[in-house]
């Protein structure tokens, strides 16, 4: 009875950094509206947000980490899903790294490329969004896990193509070589989060595959 306890608490804690990783992404999404938007205060607020929300992944993660470590579910279980748990961090990571790109660089972004630059950051958003969808399933509709995991590679590939297409018009601009490589790497910064969205949707459709919960 002891050991389903434990397993329970588990995966409640996996719920739990889902949710507030989810929370990094939505903050991260708002600061980036924020800032081209010339809302300093709206900015600043909720790059605190992204901040305090990859913070608290951490200490759930370490914590769920610990339970695992310490003989919940199988070792066969047990392996995929410290693995989960490190790829669904990074997610948390990428988008605190991202606000960190505006935070400290200030880049100066051309007003004509805001609408791309929303509509990206937007896509990047909706790939994670896909992913809590998919890992919902995991335990409940695994039947449906991959039809959501699926969602998640073509936000991927849409953010790619997307990433790809406002790159070219920077780099056709007058702007000076080192403000378009300033905004080349902000756009794949942003572009990190829907990258490592896709990686923890891989790990949780082979999960699905394998039956493994």
């Amino acid at each position: 009875m002891r050991f389903f306890k434990r397993e329970n608490k588990t995966q409640e804690l996996m719920d739990e950094h889902v949710e507030i990783v989810s929370k990094a992404t939505d903050h991260c999404m708002d600061a980036f509206f924020s800032y081209l938007e010339g809302k300093k205060k709206k900015f600043e607020a909720a790059t605190l947000a992204v901040i305090q929300s990859e913070t608290r992944a951490d200490e759930v993660r370490k914590e769920t980490q610990l339970l695992l470590y310490g003989g919940t579910y199988l070792p066969i279980f047990r392996e995929d899903l410290l693995e989960l748990l490190e790829l669904i961090d990074n997610v948390a990571d990428d988008a605190e790294k991202a606000i960190d790109f505006l935070r400290i660089e200030h880049p100066e972004i051309p007003p004509s490329w805001h609408g791309d630059l929303r509509i990206i950051v937007e896509k990047t958003h909706q790939s994670f969004v896909f992913f809590k969808e998919a890992f919902s399933t995991l335990r409940k509709e695994r039947s449906i896990t991959l039809s959501y995991t699926h969602k998640v590679q073509e936000a991927e590939k849409d953010v790619d193509r997307l990433q790809d297409a406002l790159m070219a018009k920077i780099f056709q601009s007058e702007l000076g070589l080192a403000h378009k490589m300033q905004l080349r790497d902000l756009i794949l910064v942003i572009g990190y989060v829907s990258d490592s969205s896709e990686n923890a949707s891989d790990k949780v459709g082979l999960m699905a595959i394998k039956g493994r919960v």
